[in-house]
């Protein structure tokens, strides 16, 4: 996936555990804000979300989207503002 396993930086301003859609959204509000982001996940990027068929409960999407798809989404969303931080 070309995600790291170590910190690129000694200090970063906001540390998100978690990269499910919640913590990849902070990833995204904080990086857009500027803020040095480090991301943790311990599986994959998506979390659970991102093995679910379908949701049809998230903002933004009124006829649902695939656990997959939103993943890909926000993963790519993420890595674009936190790109320097992954």
């Amino acid at each position: 996936m070309g995600l790291q396993i170590d910190a690129q930086l000694a200090e970063y301003d906001t540390v998100v555990v978690g990269g499910g859609p919640a913590g990849l959204a902070a990833a995204v509000y904080g990086a857009s804000e500027g803020l040095r982001i480090l991301v943790i996940e311990r599986e994959a990027p998506g979390g659970q979300a991102g093995t679910s068929s379908r949701i049809e409960n998230y903002l933004g999407f009124p006829n649902g989207v695939s656990g997959d798809e939103l993943a890909s989404r926000a993963l790519q969303q993420a890595r674009r503002l936190v790109r320097r931080y992954w």
